[in-house]
């Protein structure tokens, strides 16, 4: 609620390498937030958190299960 953070969830095209790539982010955010501090004028910029997107999957669960019950 006072957006001294902020979540972003990740996903690599191919899903492949996450964790390495999340970890990276996690490392260069420092520079990220750099960036994004002269692209937005707020009076905090958030601290950035990075997450696995782990949406795909449970979509791809979901339509599995809805392909089942229609056989």
């Amino acid at each position: 609620p006072d957006l001294k953070t902020a979540k972003i969830f990740v996903m690599p095209l191919g899903g492949k390498n996450a964790e390495e790539i999340i970890e990276k982010l996690k490392e260069f955010s420092f520079v990220i937030r750099k960036v994004l501090s002269k692209k937005i004028v707020m009076k905090f910029l958030p601290k950035l958190y990075f997450i696995k997107d782990e949406s795909f999957d449970y979509a791809e669960k979901i339509e599995k299960l809805i392909k089942q019950t229609n056989k």
